[in-house]
């Protein structure tokens, strides 16, 4: 059962309709929700003296209402006005807030597609990925196909994102979905062998190469980078701790190790827990 919250305002008796999203709400909370929860859809239009009379009047926040007719006035940027209604709610977080206010930073004056694409992107920055790949499955279905450069970023993306998770066989096939979309995203292309190499025994690895001439420059640079990736992680200090206790292989050896795969697993479970 979900927690009661307690509303700022009164509870309206006529809701107020949000085209953006389709919804409507009775209350300054439920408004809140439905601006975090939709930020991607959210632009200018948002700025609307109708939904602050509604607060106004129906909810009776009258300073609220003050504050946001300025800002109207002020021709104020949706972020800054979804800023204030959020904290004049004590809605989520601080942090909640903020990250809510960067997402409609990062979709202003943008067609609602690319707003998802930026939210998605946001995702994956902030290693929410699976909600990313959600995310870029449903701009995927809204581009058009001759859309064909928007939709190798996005799948490219969306191939970031399964690499983050280590589902290197689904990121393959995103990698070359997006290179089979635009054969100049020569970045797609090199992710794709690093995936597939990551997703394969190293013999068929190797056959799938020496049968696919056509990918041997592609290949050379997968090596380069997996060389580099080696060298990088053989000088951090990470390696160069692990390293020093494995000469001993006492039980400060075993305490670390232990610590350190509980951390990796927990942070794991954090990153494909469903949104």
């Amino acid at each position: 059962m979900g927690r009661l919250v307690e509303t700022t305002g009164n509870y309206a008796e006529v809701p107020y309709y949000i085209a953006q999203t389709d919804t409507s709400v009775y209350c300054l909370e439920e408004l809140c929700f439905v601006l975090c929860q939709n930020t991607f859809l959210l632009d200018r239009g948002l700025l609307d003296q109708r939904l602050v009379r509604w607060l106004e009047v129906e909810c009776g926040l009258k300073e609220l209402a003050r504050l946001l007719y300025g800002l109207i006035s002020g021709n104020a940027s949706p972020s800054a006005f979804v800023g204030v209604i959020l904290e004049h709610a004590h809605f989520g977080t601080e942090k909640q807030r903020r990250e809510t206010e960067e997402q409609l930073r990062l979709g202003a004056d943008v067609d609602a597609s690319v707003r998802r694409k930026n939210f998605a992107d946001y995702l994956v920055e902030h290693e929410r990925y699976i909600q990313a790949v959600m995310e870029y499955e449903k701009v995927l279905e809204e581009i058009p196909d001759m859309n064909h450069v928007m939709r190798s970023q996005l799948l490219y993306n969306k191939g970031v994102a399964l690499c983050r998770l280590f589902s290197f066989e689904e990121a393959a096939e995103a990698f070359f979905a997006a290179y089979q979309e635009n054969p100049e995203n020569e970045p797609a292309a090199v992710s794709y062998l690093e995936a597939l190499r990551m997703s394969l025994p190293e013999t068929d690895y190797i056959a799938f190469i020496a049968g696919n001439p056509e990918w041997h420059e592609q290949s050379l640079e997968v090596e380069k980078r997996m060389d580099a990736a080696q060298t990088e992680y053989e000088n951090s200090g990470e390696y160069l701790e692990l390293r020093e206790l494995l000469k001993e292989r006492d039980a400060v050896y075993y305490e670390t190790v232990s610590g350190k795969l509980v951390r990796m697993q927990k942070k794991y479970r954090e990153m494909v827990a469903q949104p």
